[in-house]
């Protein structure tokens, strides 16, 4: 007898298929919620609302606060503008750097002259840590090298990746 002629049979596997499509979407809410309180903290180190330590390559003392925020060369793609209460400006539209966000990060393009290639939160970290991006070109020297520990650079890649609201 096939599961098709059996409705018992039947409705267990309707049931399995239910339970395992509430058990995927209860999983994947469960990473967004865990996601959250990172992507609000990527936010934050991003329009320096908290402090990121960073020197320029080649000089050994650290920069102010005000001019290591990421926000003063680029802007957060499709991020809200940063808490009034913060007092940290946005980039403008003519942003130095790169709007940065999932679509850029996440495809694969051809950047400063290398061959394609695209950013991982390790590629994302050594960028940030070392100036050498996913092609293994070192970038400008104007961008800053930051002191990040691992649970910082995976907040911000979880800030700049998040799906566009």
């Amino acid at each position: 007898m096939s599961i098709a002629s059996d409705p018992r049979r039947t409705a267990l596997a309707r049931a399995c298929w239910l339970a395992g499509l509430l058990a995927g979407l209860l999983a994947s809410a469960a990473g967004a919620a865990a996601q959250a309180p990172d992507a609000e903290r990527g936010r934050r180190l991003f329009h320096g609302e908290l402090p990121l330590t960073a020197k320029i390559a080649g000089h050994t003392s650290a920069l102010p606060a005000q001019a290591s925020r990421c926000v003063n060369c680029h802007a957060a793609g499709s991020a809200p503008p940063p808490s009034p209460s913060a007092g940290a400006s946005s980039a403008s539209t003519s942003s130095f750097g790169p709007a940065l966000d999932a679509r850029l990060l996440l495809q694969d393009a051809r950047r400063r002259g290398g061959p394609p290639s695209r950013y991982d939160e390790a590629a994302l970290c050594k960028l940030l840590t070392t100036g050498i991006d996913p092609a293994y070109i070192i970038i400008p020297a104007s961008m800053p090298r930051y002191e990040l520990s691992p649970a910082d650079c995976k907040a911000l890649w979880i800030f700049l990746t998040r799906p566009a609201r």
